[in-house]
């Protein structure tokens, strides 16, 4: 529920010394921050507060239902990941669901009916090559962002739901180890692009 999640993100404290050139304003509002242009002086402060947007991500995923069947997978371990411009002055978190199984690769996000847009599930496979995705049985259009061994990005495509076969293939543009998904208009938004990369 969007205004649940609301709730527990709106508003986390900053602590003085971590204020510097992000403002004076004692507090940060990561619902309007995720995954909107972030300051890279917000940087560390996000990753202390990684713990809470995890549990709360956590939360979410475990009010939905059972990962048989029909149903969207639950029970995925999550982390929090950071995409970071070429120039380092911008910084994306989103609070990941790791597929690191054939099996939880090949079921993704199918059956999800909403993600929130600081949420996204990130593929890990064991080497680099060439990747390709499809959306069958996504009920939500995505962005899809790949990466390379190092983290850097190799190339991204909007995906939509797929209503019959065949589907369409959306492939990486060189050898990826790393595929993001998040909501559709994310890598617009965010200006994700050439020279980014992904850091753990």
């Amino acid at each position: 529920d969007i205004a649940e999640e609301q709730k527990v993100l709106d508003l986390l404290p900053v602590p003085e010394s971590e204020k510097g050139d992000c403002g004076a304003a004692g507090s940060v509002n990561l619902g309007q921050l995720l995954p909107s242009v972030v300051p890279l002086c917000y940087h560390k402060m996000l990753m202390k507060h990684s713990a809470l947007l995890i549990g709360t991500a956590l939360l979410l995923v475990s009010c939905g239902g059972s990962s048989q069947g029909n149903v969207a997978q639950t029970g995925l371990p999550m982390k929090l990941i950071y995409l970071i411009s070429e120039e380092k002055e911008v910084v994306a978190p989103v609070a990941v669901e790791l597929a690191l199984t054939d099996e939880q690769r090949s079921r993704g996000l199918q059956f999800r009916e909403f993600l929130p847009r600081e949420r996204g599930m990130l593929f890990i496979f064991e080497n680099e090559e060439p990747r390709s995705f499809w959306m069958k049985d996504t009920l939500i259009p995505l962005d899809i962002i790949f990466f390379n061994g190092s983290g850097s990005y190799v190339s991204s495509a909007s995906m939509t739901p797929c209503t019959e076969d065949p589907c369409q293939k959306y492939p990486s543009a060189g050898p990826a180890k790393y595929a993001l998904e998040v909501v559709a208009g994310f890598t617009e938004q965010v200006g994700v692009g050439e020279g980014w990369k992904m850091a753990f």
